[in-house]
């Protein structure tokens, strides 16, 4: 937990407290609108500095840690990455409070709507000092999927890097096609280094070996690791995507960088619609999705198959360093399979479609 120290004879907080992980949860979605009428939406964004694991041990056969789990300096919005994600109509109203406690944080913080149309994207009028709380309103006046991120300090590629950025999507009078099973997935890329080899980001309140920012690696463009929900296993062990058998799926996706453009891809699965900006602009038959960073993204597709689909940036090199997650796909009726092995009865599987059955994902 964060350490208290005296400055100038004022009591502050020396250092973030440690948390378990900051991973989204790919299923914390707001409920899809049900009205034609625009409101008055107010959203909550709270800075949080934590340090977290961001990487899972590696253990041996024996279960002895083989390599021991990696924390890093995590800046978000609300303790998750990405954060909350925002939803709204067009023509409404949104308030949006920022509060920077002073509770274990040490930057200055703000945030940039790219759904605005105004100075910095709010970002001229929401910058919070620890301790501070203000207030944006502005008026969602196109639909489309955006990205908001901080911008504090006038260094918005520091705090994206840090993790601070979310996605809110403004729908078309009447909301989206109802029906979906709906997911939130945000992806970054990382510039770590251990806090011992840092001289610029060195902090004191870390161990040696917990990660910072590495400036120089981020000024190159040459991330460390990528994640998908701001940790190497979200979509994997820790909150993996799980639907049923003929459910139809509507993805929300923000790349939050802060340098390299994502290659959405869902291995076995090709994207029914896809759409960026208003969804009456969707695309059909898509197989992958560049989204740069920065930008979001929404995908729709169905489930027809049973088994496990592997969420990929198809800039394959990225997968082993973070960018991969799981899509559970259950069977309405699983397959019948005797004790040698053989399948018996397949079930509700759509041999049709996919033929021999198999519990592999081939990846």
């Amino acid at each position: 937990m964060a350490m208290l120290a005296v400055a100038a004879g004022t009591l502050v907080a020396a250092g973030p407290p440690e948390v378990a992980n900051v991973a989204k949860n790919p299923a914390e979605v707001p409920p899809p609108l049900a009205r034609s009428k625009v409101s008055t939406v107010t959203v909550n964004l709270e800075a949080k500095e934590v340090i977290a694991e961001v990487v899972a041990p590696v253990l041996n056969p024996d279960n002895t840690v083989a390599i021991p789990a990696k924390k890093a300096w995590v800046w978000t919005f609300n303790g998750t990455i990405p954060g909350p994600m925002v939803r709204c109509m067009e023509g409404d109203t949104l308030v949006v409070n920022v509060s920077n406690p002073n509770t274990g944080n040490i930057e200055p913080h703000n945030v940039d709507f790219h759904a605005t149309m105004g100075p910095g994207g709010g970002a001229a009028v929401t910058g919070v000092e620890p301790g501070q709380t203000k207030t944006l309103t502005f008026k969602a006046m196109r639909a489309g999927s955006y990205i908001y991120h901080c911008a504090g300090e006038g260094m918005p590629w520091e705090h994206v890097a840090y993790g601070m950025y979310g996605m809110i999507m403004v729908e078309p009078v009447g909301g989206l096609t109802p029906g979906y099973k709906e997911f939130y997935v945000g992806q970054s890329d990382w510039y770590w280094m251990r806090n011992a080899d840092s001289v610029e980001d060195h902090r004191d309140f870390l161990a040696d070996d917990d990660l910072v920012l590495d400036r120089p690696r981020a000024d190159e463009e040459l991330p460390t690791h990528y994640t998908f929900n701001g940790h190497l296993n979200a979509l994997t062990k820790l909150k993996p995507l799980m639907v049923n058998q003929g459910d139809k799926v509507r993805i929300f996706f923000v790349n939050g960088g802060p340098n390299k453009a994502s290659s959405f891809h869902i291995i076995g699965q090709i994207f029914d619609k896809v759409y960026t900006g208003h969804p009456r602009n969707w695309m059909v038959n898509e197989e992958t999705v560049l989204t740069p960073p920065g930008s979001a993204a929404v995908v729709e597709m169905t489930a027809l198959v049973p088994g496990t689909y592997v969420l990929v940036d198809h800039a394959l090199w990225r997968v082993p360093k973070g960018a991969g997650g799981h899509l559970h796909v259950m069977a309405t009726v699983p397959p019948t399979v005797d004790a040698s092995g053989m399948v018996t009865d397949p079930g509700s599987w759509p041999l049709d479609l996919y033929s021999p059955i198999t519990t592999g994902t081939g990846h």
